[in-house]
């Protein structure tokens, strides 16, 4: 009888927690890293689960895309909790850490453009990053190759014969696109209490640019009911 590996090694936490930002000296830098990392493992989640609602899609089958649609809002509220975990800092303790990443920024999360691409939301202004590694670029461009969830939804919506099935997952996707809507402005709420009016880093223009993405939909058909 085989024996399955106990709890740390099921997670490889020694190889987690040795790549994790806790070990740092200053305990506000540790929340401020932590938090980030935390929050690119969830981005990938999100990336597995879009992938598989295309998939699902594709295949015509509307119960599996809305249960891999599913856990997607709930993922984007626990990130947005995540700058509520981030607003205990002390504007002194944000301006510190503000100083020592210097140019390195949110903006550059490869992983974040990467679903909006996935979703269908193809801004290739962002190909541009300052801080993007070739292999960011890379995985974008091929992104860019790829069928689009949004592309996929649609397709499907203009098939299916099913249209209670069509509107089951119009609101799956809605959901986590509403919840998105969310987390970015929350996002850019969070900015505007440390920075003001004050730019960002990489380029980025702060609070204002923040403000105008909650605005964006990534999956925009999603929000226009059935006829």
């Amino acid at each position: 009888m085989t024996t399955a590996p106990p709890y740390g090694q099921v997670l490889r936490l020694d190889e987690l927690l040795s790549a994790a930002r806790v070990h740092d000296d200053d305990v506000d830098h540790v929340l401020f890293m932590a938090t980030h990392q935390s929050c690119e493992i969830l981005f990938a989640v999100v990336t597995r689960h879009l992938e598989e609602v295309r998939a699902a899609l594709d295949a015509g089958d509307a119960d599996l895309a809305v249960r891999r649609a599913a856990p997607l809002p709930r993922i984007m509220s626990v990130l947005t909790g995540h700058f509520d975990v981030l607003a205990t800092l002390t504007p002194a303790a944000f301006q510190d850490i503000r100083t020592a990443l210097g140019d390195a920024s949110g903006f550059q999360s490869a992983q974040w453009r990467e679903i909006e691409f996935l979703c269908g939301l193809r801004d290739t202004r962002y190909l541009t990053t300052a801080g993007f590694t070739e292999q960011d670029r890379s995985r974008l461009l091929a992104r860019l190759e790829e069928r689009s969830v949004a592309a996929a939804y649609r397709e499907f919506a203009d098939t299916c014969a099913d249209r209670a099935a069509v509107e089951r997952v119009r609101l799956a996707l809605l959901e986590f696109d509403e919840v998105t809507a969310v987390w970015r402005a929350r996002h850019g709420a969070l900015a505007e209490r440390y920075l003001g009016t004050a730019a960002g880093t990489a380029g980025s223009e702060g609070a204002a640019y923040l403000w105008r993405a909650a605005l964006r939909r990534a999956l925009p058909e999603v929000w226009t009911p059935l006829s």
